[in-house]
């Protein structure tokens, strides 16, 4: 980091220490690898340690994004993160805490402590969750049924929040702007356009003409915009919402417990955006040809038993009929959005992106590999079974 974010580091974490009667206190940062799967900020993990108390294990995220980058897609991600732990965040507590939601039900985040929101000197502290024996999943292998089942419940919870607080609060809901999905539709359009044509390259020969196709048709200004927006249920969609960015453990009964981080990429759209996307991100065909369609009516099963615990009528808020139509529309993106995401997923941590203030929408973009390659064809041969196109 440089010096005069190094600085306000300092500064944030000394007071973070008298806040919490760490005197006398010592602090260590050490930086922190995300082995390829992060591009947008520098992590740390610090330690407060202080006579007679128990070491404070703390995240730090610091904007790596400079202002190259910045000036030509108007990225407010970091705008994003901090509102949702200082503003969404409390609206979401304040609900379930109203509705006297069980404790084991409530939605699980990182505590927050402080963050700095100086235009590219951003920095986010949070608890270090990996203290308390979380980890994230391992990006090159397949999503299982009992991480998967978990990762898709903590997804309903997050939407069912979303959805109780745009009918308490409509005018609220209506006004956060910064969750308008233009400028996230923007980027993504931009990748997706720049990495079809290797996509087409390494599709198998039989089905070059069926995923050419597809792509001119999906790839349409307003085809592919209404990928991203509501549709009948509004909900506050995560965005990025893969195994990337969730954390995980397994309790001693065996059950894994899933908290969801990262929540730069919030935006309005609808509930099968997340879900579509957390399916092709995480899955492998064997995971999708035993469990997709078992996931899809896991998650309505946990959005309705989660609106319900917060006293809602899940047959009036977004009846099954609903569902089915958003999902039949929302289809094709689990396709689409592979195209692109599986890129960043498959990459070789020594091949991935470099993090720093120089770094361009472009340098998101990275050659193919054989993972990517199978992983791909895998999900166009399953769309053309499923009768997609």
């Amino acid at each position: 980091m440089d010096e005069d974010s190094r600085k306000i580091l300092d500064r944030m974490l000394e007071k973070i220490a008298q806040e919490n009667q760490y005197y006398e206190s010592k602090i260590s940062i050490k930086s922190v690898s995300s082995g390829g799967a992060n591009y947008t900020s520098y992590l740390y993990h610090v330690t407060i340690s202080a006579p007679g108390k128990n070491d404070l294990k703390l995240f730090v995220k610091l904007a790596a994004l400079g202002e190259k980058i910045r000036s030509s897609t108007e990225l407010i991600i970091f705008e994003i993160e901090n509102f949702f732990y200082k503003k969404l965040l409390k609206n979401y507590e304040a609900i379930e805490e109203l509705n006297m939601v069980p404790l084991e039900h409530r939605i699980v985040t990182p505590k927050f402590y402080a963050s700095n929101e100086e235009c590219c000197k951003e920095v986010l502290i949070l608890e270090d969750m990996t203290s308390k024996g979380y980890k994230t999943f391992d990006r090159f292998e397949s999503i299982d049924w009992s991480y998967g089942s978990k990762s898709v419940q903590n997804l309903a919870k997050l939407h069912a929040l979303s959805i109780a607080w745009s009918l308490d609060d409509p005018e609220s809901f209506k006004n956060t702007t910064n969750l308008d999905s233009n400028t996230y539709i923007s980027i993504t359009l931009e990748l997706l356009k720049n990495v079809i044509t290797s996509a087409i390259e390494v599709t198998r020969l039989e089905n070059k003409k069926k995923i050419e196709k597809f792509y001119k048709e999906v790839t349409k200004n307003d085809v592919f915009r209404d990928f991203f927006k509501p549709i009948r249920r509004p909900v506050i969609a995560h965005g990025d919402y893969r195994p990337s960015n969730l954390l995980h453990r397994k309790l001693d009964d065996g059950e894994v417990e899933v908290v969801s981080v990262d929540y730069q990429t919030l935006f309005k759209s609808n509930p099968i955006f997340d879900l579509m996307y957390f399916i092709f991100a995480g899955s492998d065909k064997n995971f999708r040809k035993n469990h997709f369609k078992e996931t899809i009516e896991h998650y309505y099963k946990e959005l309705r038993a989660a609106l319900e615990r917060l006293n809602l009528a899940p047959d009036d808020i977004y009846p099954r009929e609903d569902f089915d139509y958003e999902l039949q529309k929302m289809m094709p993106f689990g396709l689409l959005i592979s195209t692109y995401l599986l890129l960043i997923i498959t990459v070789q941590e020594e091949d991935a992106p470099k993090v720093d203030k120089d770094i361009e929408i472009n340098d998101f973009l990275v050659p193919p590999n054989n993972l990517y390659k199978e992983r791909l064809n895998d999900i166009i041969d399953d769309y053309i079974d499923m009768g997609v196109f």
